[in-house]
């Protein structure tokens, strides 16, 4: 009997440990998630939209690309070195890349404004009497 006890016991630790281990490695595992900076991907999508737009060496694009970096707060290193940060860190490029990817999912879902029915188009000059072959006329045959 106490040979049973002992074996429940030794069960019951061994479950407590493992469920103990279980639920560290879980909060940790959880600890690990980076969080993506949601006006960071709107930037990023701008500027690449600027650069699509006007092309990378345009002064116009430029221009765009300049004042967008200034209303979200970067320079053009800030922008740079951010960047460079993500694509050399695999736990912040995964999840940059699937927000930047649902961002510009919503972009393109957005129902556009429904433009209103053309008019029906006019002729361009006022319409000409058909011609009828003189045999239809009830003429002479």
């Amino acid at each position: 009997m106490v040979f049973v006890e002992n074996k429940m016991m030794r069960a019951r630790t061994v479950f407590a440990v493992a469920l103990l281990l279980i639920s560290v490695f879980g909060v940790s595992g959880c600890s690990n998630e980076v969080k993506v900076d949601e006006k960071f991907v709107d930037l990023y999508i701008e500027l690449r939209i600027a650069e699509m737009t006007y092309g990378r060496e345009s002064p116009m694009g430029r221009l765009v690309r300049q004042d967008a970096l200034k209303a979200a707060g970067y320079t053009r290193e800030q922008f740079l070195a951010k960047t460079d940060e993500i694509l050399n860190d695999e736990r912040q490029w995964v999840p940059f890349q699937k927000a930047v990817t649902a961002r510009i999912d919503t972009l393109l879902e957005q129902p556009t404004e429904k433009a209103p029915p053309a008019p029906a188009p006019k002729p361009s000059r006022p319409p000409t009497k058909k011609f009828k072959p003189s045999s239809e006329k009830g003429g002479d045959d």
